[in-house]
């Protein structure tokens, strides 16, 4: 997914109509997860005893899959479980692979989506192993998941694919939702994504018709505004947010999402789910 920098503050006063916005709260108890199916990891030839992890949801996998004691290092953006914020860092978009290699780890894994194009060469160059998963889609999160216990020799047996069809919900009438990631330009989440399975899999549609992670302009925001808004509540205030809706002369209600568990593609997007389907059953109460 996209990582946009903080918004600029805006204090515009959004129009006519109250914007209303409103935090979900996080639950305290995780939903059991279940691991399954394949993925093709560069081959190690011993066990795997030391684990570096170069994304945040890879380190959240690696964590569920019952490899957490194994890691000895992440990327700069890591930050759960708790015990993953004393660990030492290793870089952000562009590792350090010296400091990787400081670590004397047996493995390391990184997400397809941020992996730099020089990784692979480097790591091959002091012969360090390297596993690179794909969560584009709901759906590969299992896979990857499994790939992770595969390479890693981890023993946890959880559920993810049994917990996320727990939530899936029918509605009546299909609420038309959008996922902002950045306010200024507009950035969404589109058809084809982690995001857009998300919503198909709480009831909701996407009101975005474009694919990827694409830049919406004001025109087809205000053309066709969506029924509900979610935005992440760390990149977002809700003073960019009703920049927005100035700009664009659009009034709806806006909800602040807990941008690290819907947007880290792995375990929490349960949690993720179950968020969601709390609030589309409020929104289906009020409307």
């Amino acid at each position: 997914m996209l990582a946009p920098r903080r918004p600029e503050r805006s204090r515009g006063r959004g129009g006519r109509r109250r914007i209303l916005t409103r935090r979900i709260p996080h639950p305290s108890a995780l939903i059991p997860l279940l691991v399954f199916a394949c993925a093709q990891p560069t081959p190690t030839t011993h066990e795997t005893r030391r684990i570096v992890s170069l994304a945040p949801n890879v380190t959240e996998m690696i964590f569920a899959a019952g490899c957490g004691a194994k890691v000895v290092g992440t990327d700069n953006f890591s930050d759960y479980p708790e015990q993953v914020k004393r660990l030492p860092k290793v870089g952000g978009v562009e590792p350090d692979v010296e400091k990787i290699t400081s670590l004397h780890p047996d493995l390391v894994i990184a997400s397809s989506s941020n992996v730099h194009p020089n990784l692979r060469r480097a790591l091959a160059a002091v012969r360090l192993p390297l596993l690179v998963i794909t969560t584009d889609r709901l759906n590969q999160i299992a896979p990857a998941m499994n790939a992770i216990q595969r390479s890693a020799d981890c023993d946890a047996i959880v559920t993810i694919t049994t917990a996320l069809e727990r939530q899936r919900r029918r509605r009546a009438r299909q609420p038309r939702v959008m996922f902002a990631v950045w306010t200024n330009p507009l950035y969404v989440a589109g058809r084809s994504t982690f995001i857009d399975d998300l919503l198909s899999l709480a009831g909701a549609r996407n009101a975005v018709d474009a694919f990827g992670w694409p830049q919406y302009s004001l025109e087809t925001f205000a053309a066709h505004p969506p029924d509900l808004l979610l935005y992440p509540n760390r990149s977002m205030t809700p003073d960019a947010i009703a920049d927005l809706m100035r700009r664009s002369h659009v009034h709806i209600e806006a909800v602040a999402v807990d941008e690290n568990v819907f947007t880290r593609p792995g375990p929490r997007m349960v949690i993720a789910a179950a968020d969601l389907n709390r609030i589309l059953d409020q929104w289906e109460r009020v409307h």
